[in-house]
């Protein structure tokens, strides 16, 4: 199946991610991580490396940030005459400025995208599912089984306290077992207990028109929500399919799995996992080299371009431009833009926002599990 059959939308924000302070300012798509990317560079690229010239990014607000970063989308290479990165604003009415309740709500301001494009699939995802998948296969069983909603899922055994926030599926147990592709028997959305190991990644693959008139039938009975409206709502009457993902996925959807996330970076395992497969793309920024102090240490972490680094940095991972001084001893923790660190702090399991200014001898601890965070521009 041609990669250019399938077009990409994606979600800026997600309304069940708890971020805090992390989203005060810019959406969800646009948080740094990894010292050098942001969320949505992952989907973004993986959509690019699936072979997809036309991908549209789903706004809410907040989303200047995320327009600074993604721009034309020329790292990207979807700087394009025909298809390319479209910025879809959210559509709100004068008189009804609330509207936007669910994805659907989303979706159908997106309509004049999806109705205007060519392709003839559509790819729909989070921002927030960090994963590194070539989506051409789960094309392939979509069409190979006529499938009208193909559901992306990995199998986690998830922890009891995080059913909550999850999505689960249970496929029919014939074809799971022999390892086909299976066709969707239950859909848990939120359980409270456990119910299934198959945990939907966001992510879902429908032919364009069906997903159009699906959007339109429910804006007509007051629907909104896609996992209840569109799938659940569904499921007897439409063919849908799962299609198992076996490789690494982290979703980031509150300040701890932010801070797990960045500091699963650090060991080598994890960082194969994700950066093995395609490349993850990236807005490029020129700047002078880290420089490095005649006395200063520094193990196990990331340092961007622009680092100053005097003091002692251990297992963290420390974005463009910031400054840690001579004394200061910087562990476990996520250190974001332009951040000045000064003499003789001590700072562990710590996340610092965009140019946040520790005083000199200050300490801040925190746990792995309950990081301290700093919103940005705050001085210590």
């Amino acid at each position: 199946m041609p990669n250019k059959s399938m077009l990409g939308v994606i979600f800026a924000e997600n309304p069940e991610a708890k971020m805090g302070e992390l989203t005060q300012y810019r959406s969800l798509a646009a948080v740094p991580v990894g010292g050098k990317y942001r969320v949505i560079d992952f989907i973004l690229s993986n959509m690019v490396n699936s072979g997809l010239s036309s991908v549209g990014v789903t706004t809410r607000y907040n989303y200047q940030s995320l327009m600074d970063h993604i721009g034309t989308g020329k790292p990207w290479d979807l700087n394009r005459k025909q298809n390319g990165l479209f910025i879809l604003p959210p559509y709100v009415a004068r008189n009804n400025i609330d509207h936007v309740l669910g994805g659907v709500d989303v979706l159908y301001g997106a309509l004049r995208f999806l109705r205007r494009s060519q392709q003839e699939y559509a790819l729909i995802a989070d921002c927030n599912t960090v994963c590194n998948m070539d989506f051409c296969p789960a094309l392939e069983q979509h069409v190979e089984t006529e499938a009208d909603i193909t559901l992306l899922y990995n199998v986690e055994d998830m922890p009891e306290c995080e059913l909550s926030k999850q999505i689960l599926l249970t496929p029919e147990s014939k074809s799971a077992e022999l390892g086909e592709p299976s066709r969707i028997e239950r859909i848990h959305v939120y359980p409270t207990s456990k119910k299934s190991d198959n945990v939907y990644m966001n992510m879902f693959i429908i032919r364009r028109t069906l997903l159009v008139q699906l959007i339109e039938d429910c804006v007509a009975h007051g629907e909104h929500t896609i996992s209840k409206d569109i799938f659940i709502k569904n499921l007897s009457r439409l063919k849908i399919f799962g299609y198992k993902y076996d490789g690494f996925v982290h979703r980031i959807d509150s300040i701890p799995t932010y801070f797990a996330f960045n500091m699963g970076l650090l060991t080598k395992e994890k960082r194969d996992k994700l950066f093995s497969e395609g490349n993850v793309y990236t807005k490029v920024k020129d700047s002078v080299a880290a420089k490095y102090g005649k006395d200063c240490v520094v193990k196990n972490s990331f340092i961007a371009d622009g680092c100053n680094i005097e003091g002692t940095v251990i297992n963290s991972v420390l974005s463009r431009g910031v400054h840690v001084a001579k004394g200061a001893k910087v562990s476990n923790s996520v250190i974001m833009q332009n951040a000045d660190i000064m003499e003789n702090c001590e700072l562990d399991n710590v996340i610092f926002d965009k140019e946040v200014i520790i005083r000199a001898g200050k300490k801040l601890m925190g746990q792995s599990t309950f990081p301290v965070f700093i919103s940005k521009h705050i001085v210590v």
